[in-house]
């Protein structure tokens, strides 16, 4: 077997990848979950399919900016609650 050079495996690679969504989106599973855990998976979605792809990532970002800040909160509630009992406790 020879060996490819760079321009030849990124062939091979973007053929492997075209070929996966496109068996993912023939069997009729969600190619734009596969493209949000797989980044290479995305030149092969359609244009609709990047379309919902911007927007799950989007509400993802959202989701977690929103648990960051839930987070935050407790904490600060935490640190509240200590603060009031060491001055209750004195």
């Amino acid at each position: 077997m020879s060996k490819l050079n760079a321009e030849e495996r990124k062939a091979r690679d973007n053929e492997r990848f075209a070929q996966r969504v496109d068996e993912r989106r023939v069997k009729g599973e969600d190619v734009v979950a596969y493209a949000l855990a797989n980044k290479k998976a995305f030149k092969f979605l359609t244009k609709s399919e990047k379309h919902s792809l911007k927007e799950r990532q989007a509400a993802l970002l959202d989701e977690a900016k929103l648990k960051t800040q839930q987070e935050l909160k407790t904490k600060e509630q935490q640190e509240l609650e200590k603060i009031e009992a060491a001055f209750t406790d004195q």
